[in-house]
Formats: structure tokens, C-alpha cells, sequence
């Protein structure tokens, strides 16, 4: 029960971390030779990607802390 635990807490601190580097790092991911509308709106579209691992991995995290008491 307790490894279930760290790991369930591990994961998603993983994916929170996953998150905040896709977030800062997303203009750097989409490809430059877009067009600049386009490549706004890809832009855009990864940072919601990147809340969105955010968002799961402090929902992982706090499902397994509410579980486990």
C-alpha cells in the first residue's frame, strides 16, 4: 500500500513537472516555418496541452492523498 502510494504521488509529480516544461517551453516546440496565425493558434494549443498535464497530475496526486485517508 505505501509503495502504491509513492508511486501514484511520484507519477503525478511527473506529470505536473511534464506539464510546466511543456508550458514554458512551447514556442520552442512548434515549428518556426509556419505561418504566424497558424502557428499562434499551435502555440495556444499546447499550452492548454501543457495546464491540461498540470491539471491531471495535481488531480492524480490529490485523489491518492484523499484515498489514502
Amino acid at each position: 500500500m505505501v509503495i502504491a502510494i509513492v508511486v501514484q504521488l511520484g507519477l503525478g509529480a511527473a506529470v505536473f513537472m511534464i506539464g510546466r516544461w511543456g508550458h514554458s517551453n512551447a514556442e520552442a516546440l512548434v515549428p518556426a516555418r509556419l505561418p504566424d496565425d497558424n502557428r499562434g493558434r499551435r502555440v495556444r494549443a499546447a499550452r492548454r496541452g501543457a495546464i491540461a498535464c498540470q491539471v491531471a497530475g495535481v488531480i492524480l496526486a490529490l485523489t491518492n492523498l484523499i484515498l489514502l485517508f
